[in-house]
């Protein structure tokens, strides 16, 4: 069954969006790399991982997510250095911060967010099963090749279903 927050998140896609699907490409790692350094430049106790499927060396849309860790009160500590690498952030809410822009081809969501909310545990939970789970992380594979071109509503959900089913039987 789907949480709260993955409702909500479904119910703001827009019906007409489109999901495209890319083949992994090796050059999304230095990239992902480089941004990562550019933030220990200035923050280098900041907490910060590269997740999503370019961080798992798989097919996907082309794009970096990128997490750092901080509790929300200590947002505005790092908001001016982040600012500065990357630009005023497209959202700002109680719990994260959210950047999106594009770096060498590539589409980069970046987040200033809290490690411990039940939705960030679940994500990173989510994250390192795939890492290293090759059997899991090819079925997720084919999931995501297979929706290619689909709703971008329908990938979501179904992305979603899979990651309960691994998440439930561990």
């Amino acid at each position: 069954m789907l949480t709260k927050d993955e409702l909500d998140f479904l119910n703001k896609i827009p019906t007409d969006k489109k999901v495209h699907i890319y083949p992994f490409d090796p050059k999304v790692i230095g990239v992902a790399e480089d941004l990562i350094q550019s933030i220990n430049d200035i923050y280098p106790d900041l907490e910060v991982k590269h997740m999503g499927a370019s961080a798992l060396g798989i097919s996907g849309q082309n794009d970096i997510d990128i997490y750092a860790f901080s509790a929300p009160s200590d947002f505005d500590k790092f908001l001016p250095g982040l600012i500065k690498l990357f630009g005023g952030p497209f959202h700002r809410h109680e719990t994260f911060c959210e950047w999106k822009f594009e770096r060498e081809g590539f589409d980069v969501e970046f987040y200033l967010t809290t490690k411990d909310s039940e939705t960030m545990q679940r994500q990173i939970k989510v994250f390192e099963i795939l890492k290293d789970n090759k059997h899991l992380l090819g079925e997720y594979e084919k999931l995501k090749d297979s929706m290619n071109g689909e709703s971008f509503k329908k990938y979501q959900e179904k992305k979603y279903e899979f990651y309960h089913k691994i998440l439930d039987t561990k």
